[in-house]
């Protein structure tokens, strides 16, 4: 009799409290089927709620599981790098604990893997975001893919399945500050896409719109030098407004020597304050793209760990399905 194949299920935890009895009764449905060996690996990222007692309160009802504590609050990326770490599947799948992003859709997932695919990545087809949270997503995941070439497929985010190869190639990269959707892609294998609606969130959103900007700048910082770029470009532009309107300065001065133009009147200070103001800004918001692939330089050469498990447990019986 051929082992079925296993697959883990990483699920990150922030404040999720309210959402883990839901979230467990799903998993465990999920569980049920026999397509595949299950584990369940549950990152706890320093909440601060009850999330960690609930969390294993629940975990029983799966088939095997595994616990990692985060010593503190290290983000999502760095949630889901100890989740990867820590599973041990032939496969392993990137979920998200508020259900936006539905656990039915993995056996679908499991099926392409199955077929070949080593890289299976969830799109939507709609979302269950309104009013500007929404305008932004959409802007962001545009912006995204035209300055990375495509790195990976628009409207995709974290949820998704992959192959062990590339789980074992995310490991070995040393970088600190990773964007994980783009980075499976960018590896490269056999990938395949599945669409699907993305609900309403379950309970209250535990990013705030800070949050959300520093994770969307990172995940095009990490992946584009195009910022770099539009800085020279800009520099480029008015560099040549700056040349054509020294030039026609000159050109009037030379038509005054010969009496052949009007002598200029200077009205006021107005002019040369906004022309100051407005190079001096740009100039400031340059320097601040700059400090900032700068920053990332000076965070990875510091080589400290992306997150400390302050705490790891599993399952009485992690090895029976």
């Amino acid at each position: 009799m051929v082992t079925p194949r296993a697959v883990s299920i990483v699920v990150p935890l922030f404040n999720e409290e309210e959402n883990i009895v839901a979230l467990i009764g799903r998993l465990a449905a999920l569980a049920r089927l026999d397509v595949v060996r299950w584990e369940f690996v549950f990152v706890n990222d320093g909440s601060a709620d009850g999330t960690r007692a609930r969390l294993l309160a629940e975990a029983p009802k799966l088939p095997r599981w595994k616990f990692v504590q985060l010593s503190r609050n290290f983000g999502q990326q760095a949630a889901y790098r100890a989740g990867l770490d820590a599973a041990g599947g032939d496969a392993v799948i990137f979920l998200d604990a508020d259900m936006q992003d539905p656990p039915e859709l993995i056996p679908e997932m499991i099926g392409l893997w199955q077929r070949g695919a080593q890289l299976v990545t969830a799109c939507r087809k709609s979302r269950g975001e309104t009013g500007l949270r929404r305008v932004l997503f959409d802007t962001f995941h545009t912006v995204f893919f035209r300055v990375t070439h495509g790195v990976m497929p628009k409207d995709s985010g974290t949820f998704g399945l992959m192959d062990r190869v590339i789980a074992d190639q995310l490991r070995g990269m040393p970088e600190l500050s990773v964007f994980l959707p783009a980075l499976r892609c960018w590896v490269g294998f056999r990938q395949e896409v599945v669409w699907y609606d993305r609900a309403v969130r379950e309970g209250a959103p535990k990013q705030s719109f800070a949050k959300l900007c520093s994770y969307a700048w990172n995940g095009i910082t990490s992946f584009s030098t195009v910022p770099l770029k539009l800085i020279s470009l800009l520099g480029l532009v008015i560099s040549l407004i700056g040349f054509s309107y020294a030039a026609l300065l000159l050109f009037v001065r030379f038509l005054q020597w010969w009496g052949w133009f009007p002598s200029l009147i200077v009205q006021g200070f107005t002019t040369l304050a906004v022309a100051v103001l407005c190079l001096g800004g740009i100039q400031l918001l340059c320097l601040g793209i700059i400090g900032e692939y700068l920053g990332k330089v000076y965070t990875e050469v510091k080589r400290r760990p992306p997150y400390i498990v302050a705490e790891a447990l599993e399952s009485e019986n992690p090895h029976e399905s």
